[in-house]
């Protein structure tokens, strides 16, 4: 028990250790910590966790909260909805707690954020009373945003407006400074983004560009009793670009400037060595001479819990009021801070009721992978389900696929052609003479089942897209192969899962029916917001124990031509390699 005592108690010392912001003093006056709780220093204090850890360098690429803080224009490239919680030391023994949430709407995305700034005895404690005189001085901050697009994909917009509210009232006799604060405030900011894929695949290795332009506490006097003056008040202008390479690593710039205070630069970056971990590091410093310079870390981790997001982000910063000087040898604090975010991906059903998620992340996610990724067999349950006398057929298929040429006609397995139309009561029944098949040189039949259309987020820019694909598939079978395709009626008759059901056992049961050789199932995922589209095609080679093989396409709507291209010869070299196995 006593072991377990002393553990304990060099818990807790090792922890006020941590969080300790600032050398510790033998006195503290009344009205030390009111600079950090008034407005000009509040109001200028970063919010974000990962922002922090990246030398706080986020105006031209802030793709999380922070962009609350940095850019509210970066939220309308939110399509999720997020919250966190924080905890951040400052100077002058003030610490801060703050809540930071994101919901978009049908157009844009508006924000919300609460902060509450207050002093505490992180090492001022003697015999558990509070010793410092400012503990009960605090001052707080809400704010309203909005980010939405004004050119798609290309240019942003957003607006924050901030009330602030100051309390000093305890404040000692004859004291110099005001006993309260408040006043509105107002940030408004462009986001401009350029993406080299959407213009060329070839380009797709190239890094995303963004800059951003931020005007920060813009003050209009309402003439309140206690309002913050404008000396009391320091605007600021900032300005940063990105360089950001998705899943992998970010650079960021930014410039700071204010009446008040020399210009400083930001440097960040943020590096994934695997898709649940990031490191960040960045370095501050000012325009001018040795003063205004820190160090910055930190570090996330989080994953995907079912239809949620999890992440705990930690950051930390060395300050040298007075510059770095030799060996970082001048005076310096180290302040820290911890954030837990939590993002709602799940947000939308679709057609088969099945929650589909709105928008897939570029924090802890693997390139597309969605909150909740389609398995085989929903992909497979999926493609069933959908079929329709208008779906199955392949003339939709094929005109799309030869548009602006001359349209191919199909040869069709002659076992597989359409059953003779039914005699209509009291006429005379004619049944036309069935055609002989001319020059079927496929020996194997094959079931291209319709392209069934997964969307990310946004909105489907060509619909047409579907068939194109699939009739690129029918065309390639249809070249003299060993294959040749299954009269698409016959499809209909493919039998849905029975609950329990194991995959192998499934598949076998449905090649039965339908007496294929192989059968082909397509999910094509679209992301509008973004141009990104990824095809999944899955193959089943009759007497295969599952699936026999499938393959990824990525590409992007703007370059659609060179993803059908890409996604016909991936199903070509596929499914000649299983029929070969057949023979």
């Amino acid at each position: 028990m006593l072991k377990t005592a002393t553990l304990v108690r060099a818990l807790a010392a090792a922890l006020l250790a941590v969080l300790a912001t600032t050398p510790a003093l033998a006195t503290k006056f009344d009205g030390a910590s009111v600079p950090t709780l008034s407005a000009e220093s509040a109001l200028n204090t970063p919010l974000g966790v990962r922002s922090y850890g990246m030398g706080m360098a986020q105006t031209g690429n802030a793709n999380d909260l922070s962009a609350l803080y940095y850019n509210p224009a970066a939220l309308s490239t939110l399509h999720y909805a997020e919250y966190s919680l924080s905890y951040h030391g400052a100077t002058n023994d003030v610490a801060g707690h703050s809540f930071m949430a994101a919901l978009p709407l049908p157009y844009g995305t508006i924000g919300v954020t609460g902060v509450f700034n207050r002093a505490q005895d992180n090492q001022y404690v003697e015999k558990g009373v509070n010793v410092l005189p400012d503990r009960n001085k605090y001052s707080y901050i809400t704010a309203l945003s909005y980010g939405a697009p004004i050119l798609k994909r290309r240019l942003h917009g957003g607006i924050t407006m901030k009330w602030f509210g100051a309390d000093f009232n305890d404040a000692a006799q004859g004291a110099t400074y005001a006993r309260q604060q408040k006043g509105l405030f107002f940030d408004a900011s462009l986001l401009g983004t350029f993406d080299p894929a959407h213009y060329s695949e070839s380009l797709r290795w190239m890094p995303r560009l963004s800059g951003g332009f931020t005007a920060r506490n813009l003050h209009p006097l309402l003439k309140l009793d206690n309002e913050v003056s404008r000396s009391e008040n320091r605007e600021e202008y900032n300005a940063g670009v990105s360089m950001h390479f998705p899943y992998k690593f970010m650079l960021n710039v930014d410039a700071v400037n204010s009446m008040s205070a020399p210009t400083r630069m930001r440097y960040g970056f943020e590096y994934w060595p695997v898709h649940f971990l990031a490191l960040r590091g960045g370095v501050t410093q000012s325009g001018s001479g040795e003063a205004f310079k820190s160090i910055h870390w930190g570090i996330g981790f989080g994953e995907t819990v079912q239809s949620s997001k999890l992440s705990f982000e930690y950051a930390a910063a060395k300050e040298y009021p007075d510059g770095f000087g030799v060996n970082f040898n001048k005076p310096n604090s180290t302040y820290h801070r911890f954030a837990f975010h939590h993002s709602f991906e799940s947000v939308e059903t679709d057609e088969h009721g099945r929650a589909t998620p709105i928008k897939f992340t570029e924090r802890y996610t693997h390139r597309y992978r969605f909150a909740r990724e389609l398995a085989p067999r929903e992909i497979i349950a999926d493609s069933v389900t959908s079929l329709t006398n208008e779906t199955v057929g392949y003339d939709a298929s094929l005109a799309a696929a030869t548009t602006g040429t001359q349209t191919a006609s199909l040869d069709v397995a002659p076992s597989d052609q359409p059953a003779e139309p039914a005699p209509t009561p009291g006429k005379p029944t004619k049944v036309p003479p069935r055609p002989k098949p001319e020059n079927i040189v496929g020996k194997y039949i094959v079931a291209i089942f319709p392209v069934d259309i997964e969307v990310v987020s946004g909105r489907v820019k060509n619909p047409s897209l579907k068939e194109k694909l699939r009739g690129n598939f029918l065309i390639e079978v249809n070249k003299g192969g060993a294959g040749r395709l299954i009269n698409a009626n016959k499809m209909l008759a493919a039998p849905k899962r029975n609950d329990g059901e194991l995959e192998s056992v499934y598949l076998k049961r449905m090649q039965q029916a339908l007496g294929a050789d192989l059968i082909v199932f397509n999910k094509l995922y679209i992301d509008g917001n973004d141009g990104e589209l990824k095809l999944v095609t899955l193959y089943y080679r009759r007497g295969g124990t599952g699936i026999s093989a499938q393959s990824d396409v990525v590409g992007s709507d703007a370059q659609e031509l060179q993803f059908i291209q890409r996604a016909t010869a991936q199903f070509e070299k596929e499914h000649k390699a299983l029929l070969e196995e057949l023979k």
